[in-house]
């Protein structure tokens, strides 16, 4: 997480290159076109998983300290419990927004006033607390956890937060399979509000996948949580190659991108 103390929110400061571009991809030089999009990311060699993650061990610890140090049915007090036990645990503290990107979380939200929202990457449940917090009662949140364990924690946490099963479902799949569900099993027409805070190396193929799934409108607003990683290099090159997206803002590590189209 970025540790500069600024609140003004800030341009990112990447260069972008020209959709005309040509990238290494297995050995093999693609263009960097729309029509090529998906065959660059999909053969790229990308690094290792950058997602941000703890053992089952230490899911449990803050399972734990969140069930007896918070009181239930105050999302605060269950967000200030995560922060508590955050500030003794490194790896936690990776799972959590700071202060900064809660406020320009609550900003975001606040312009774009979602009634259907998605979490790719719910991990612990901290970002779905807050995002419900900033919802209209009468919204809906998917929210979107690959990993059992983890997705079995962040639902519970969000219970004990006071927010009710109507409100919100906990989906355990790969974002792109959940994504691709949403119309066919859930019935979701729109999405107004996307949260994307899973392997920053895969939020293209995320892209691509909300792109197909023909859930997004002109105005829907996706929020990557992107940390100082060359992956994110892949993003910024795909989103100003394709005509569907904007780059919007960028600010203490979260990029705002619009559909357009």
């Amino acid at each position: 997480m970025d540790n500069d103390n600024s609140n003004a929110p800030r341009r990112s400061s990447l260069s972008f290159i020209s959709s005309q571009s040509s990238v290494l991809a297995s050995g093999v030089l693609l263009p960097l076109a729309a029509g090529a999009a998906w065959a660059l990311y999909r053969y790229h060699l990308r690094p290792s998983d950058t997602r941000r993650s703890v053992d089952v061990k230490t899911q449990q610890a803050l399972r734990r300290y969140v069930l007896f140090a918070s009181t239930h049915g105050k999302p605060d007090s269950v967000l200030q419990a995560f922060q508590e036990y955050a500030g003794k645990d490194r790896a936690v503290k990776g799972l959590l927004f700071t202060r900064e990107q809660d406020n320009f979380l609550k900003d975001v939200a606040k312009q774009c006033y979602p009634k259907t929202a998605l979490v790719l990457g719910t991990q612990c449940g901290y970002a779905a607390i807050r995002l419900l917090q900033l919802l209209p009662s009468s919204a809906m949140l998917y929210a979107v956890e690959q990993e059992e364990s983890m997705a079995e924690s962040a639902e519970e946490m969000i219970l004990v937060a006071g927010f009710k099963n109507n409100q919100f479902r906990l989906l355990c799949q790969q974002p792109v399979d959940a994504i691709h569900d949403l119309k066919s099993q859930f019935g979701v027409k729109m999405v107004d509000f996307v949260l994307m805070d899973y392997q920053c190396d895969r939020h293209v193929e995320g892209l691509l996948a909300l792109t197909e799934s023909g859930i997004l409108h002109p105005g829907t607003v996706i929020l990557t949580n992107n940390p100082d990683h060359p992956t994110t290099k892949d993003l910024v090159k795909y989103i100003e190659s394709a005509k569907e997206y904007r780059m919007v803002d960028s600010y203490k590590g979260l990029l705002k991108v619009e559909y357009v189209q």
